[in-house]
């Protein structure tokens, strides 16, 4: 049982009338227990409850999601980390192969989460299952790229991203090789600048996409045409544009399974 520590309050009589009437002597004992529910209750609704995982890739390209990282898909590391900081509720979006990854994960039941899945037959973008996932996506979730390793602290990034009143947060790193990433300028917690994978022109900045969002579920996607593939990178710059692109810099290890990590 975790330790408990003694504190003083001072309450409003009318806010001390209204819990009164929330003690019922069983499954809520006393003024402390009921601050205490209604305490928890909020820290449990402000969590992140759900991920998307993007696990696709190129027709003729390995799958990298299942990339064995000590005896165990990449993947599976990605859903132990994600259930150790509270979330269950697991999206997957895969095309090609997606047989293995369904076969080796099925419906999530042996990690103790609840596993869905999105088939895309063709490969709407890296952001075509906006479209696909309505009706499934209704509070803030986390996205990430399945062939990405780190361990970025999700309820430390929820803080920023809530300070921060954004649409989207994007979680940065550091890199000296910035040209095959989106790179990203930062003043405060916003993201002034974005830019896919700049090439071999000079860049101004180290930070790039760690490949890890915190994104809330009116995520614009109705400003694409219906049938044009949905880019993320591209709903970045608009957010960007628009002020509503925040970033959480990164300090730890980071692996990206096609290019390695630091």
């Amino acid at each position: 049982m975790a330790a408990k520590e003694h504190i003083s309050i001072t309450l409003d009589e009318e806010v001390i009338s209204w819990l009164d009437k929330k003690i019922n002597g069983y499954g809520i004992k006393n003024r402390s227990h009921a601050i205490e529910k209604i305490l928890l209750k909020s820290m449990n609704e402000e969590c992140i409850k759900q991920a998307v995982i993007l696990c696709g890739g190129g027709k003729n390209e390995p799958l990298r999601a299942m990339t064995l990282i000590d005896g165990k898909p990449a993947l599976e590391h990605t859903l132990m980390y994600l259930k150790m900081q509270g979330i269950s509720d697991i999206l997957l979006i895969v095309n090609y192969d997606y047989e293995k990854i369904i076969s080796y994960f099925g419906k999530g039941t042996k990690y103790d989460l609840n596993i869905r899945y999105i088939i895309e037959d063709e490969p709407g973008g890296t952001a075509g299952f906006l479209k696909s996932a309505r009706g499934m996506i209704f509070n803030t979730f986390v996205l990430m790229y399945g062939d990405v390793l780190l361990s970025v602290d999700l309820n430390d990034m929820l803080k920023v991203h809530r300070n921060s009143k954004a649409i989207a947060t994007m979680a940065l790193t550091t890199s000296t090789d910035t040209s095959s990433y989106g790179v990203v300028k930062l003043k405060g917690e916003k993201i002034t600048e974005f830019i896919e994978k700049p090439g071999l022109n000079k860049s101004q900045s180290n930070l790039i996409n760690a490949g890890v969002f915190i994104i809330e579920p009116q995520l614009p996607e109705l400003l694409f045409e219906e049938g044009e593939k949905i880019i993320l990178e591209n709903i970045f710059v608009k957010l960007c544009s628009e002020g509503k692109l925040a970033g959480y810099v990164y300090d730890g290890t980071w692996t990206h399974l096609e290019k390695g990590g630091k």
